[in-house]
């Protein structure tokens, strides 16, 4: 396991203690990159939302209370 994807385990643990329940990704064009390349995308967009570098989107959509 690559250092980006060792990164990435301990992240969505520390996640899902906090109550993360699922998460899902889209991949295009997959099979042109390595698991690590992808987890590397993945830190770097969790590190921008660490960061405050996100926008909550709302569409009023969500049954949730």
């Amino acid at each position: 396991m690559g250092n980006e994807q060792e990164m990435l385990v301990k992240r969505f643990t520390a996640l899902r203690d906090l109550g993360l329940v699922d998460v899902k990704f889209l991949l295009r064009n997959a099979d042109e990159a390595t698991s690590e390349q992808v987890c590397r995308e993945v830190n770097d967009m969790l590190d921008a939302f660490d960061r405050g570098e996100s926008v909550l989107l709302d569409f009023k959509d969500s049954k949730r209370g």
